[in-house]
């Protein structure tokens, strides 16, 4: 983010003429030099980002399925994964994944998230620990078979992260834990984890800055619909764009 609030970089973004508008006056107003490219449908955002005429694109407004469709097919990917930035209430970031209702649906697919979101950040500097959720604590195995197989799941994929050289750990249902001791929290599943960013977005104050997309060669970030104002958004993008781009 502070290196996105300094850069002249070009980041393209899926917006109404009017949020475009908020956007670049909120950029301009906080003097960063960024330079905004509105679009108005998921092809021409994602086009542009793959022949170079943006430095890194945001989703914005634009509809999600359509935009994943689109980077799958432009950068020829079977899979978008996305990893939402966040912060607490007291100011730590934290990255929360999956955030996508049809993303995760199975522990090897959170295994490669979790892989390339280190992978990603690792990039940057950033050594990512590992807190992985399931669907009760340890005791509740015997309460339905989704229990005993989520917690069983989420014990297999800490061990094969810590095998691959992650500091992960399994902290069952204990999500306050996880977010407070981890950097990258792993949820359930996608919808889990869709839940669980509007929860901490929407109802409980949470920063959300965007999810950017960690197995793409580009930089791309995805943003929440329920947003006023994505100049956090674009200068993440920016950033990002400058360092790894």
């Amino acid at each position: 983010m502070s290196r996105g609030r300094v850069s002249e970089a070009t980041v393209g973004i899926g917006l109404p003429e009017h949020l475009l508008s908020a956007t670049a006056a909120r950029l301009h107003g906080l003097g960063c030099p960024v330079r905004l490219e509105g679009y108005g449908a998921p092809r021409e955002l994602v086009l542009a980002l793959k022949e170079g005429r943006v430095d890194a694109a945001v989703r914005g407004t634009m509809p999600s399925s359509e935009a994943v469709s689109e980077l799958k097919s432009a950068f020829g990917i079977d899979e978008v994964m996305r990893v939402a930035i966040l912060a607490d209430r007291m100011r730590k970031p934290f990255l929360l994944a999956p955030v996508g209702i049809d993303e995760g649906r199975g522990p090897r697919e959170r295994l490669a998230l979790a892989v390339a979101t280190s992978d990603y950040f690792g990039r940057l500097g950033w050594s990512l620990t590992v807190g992985v959720l399931s669907k009760g604590r340890e005791e509740d195995a015997g309460r339905g078979d989704d229990i005993r197989r989520s917690l069983d799941e989420g014990d297999a994929l800490a061990s094969e992260l810590a095998r691959s050289g992650l500091d992960a750990r399994h902290y069952a249902i204990l999500v306050e834990r996880a977010v407070s001791e981890r950097d990258l929290v792993i949820a359930p599943d996608g919808v889990s984890g869709n839940l669980m960013f509007r929860a901490l977005h929407l109802v409980g104050g949470c920063e959300a800055y965007g999810a950017p997309v960690v197995n793409l060669r580009r930089v791309f970030v995805d943003t929440t619909r329920a947003k006023s104002d994505f100049s956090d958004a674009v200068m993440l993008a920016a950033g990002l764009a400058q360092s790894i781009g």
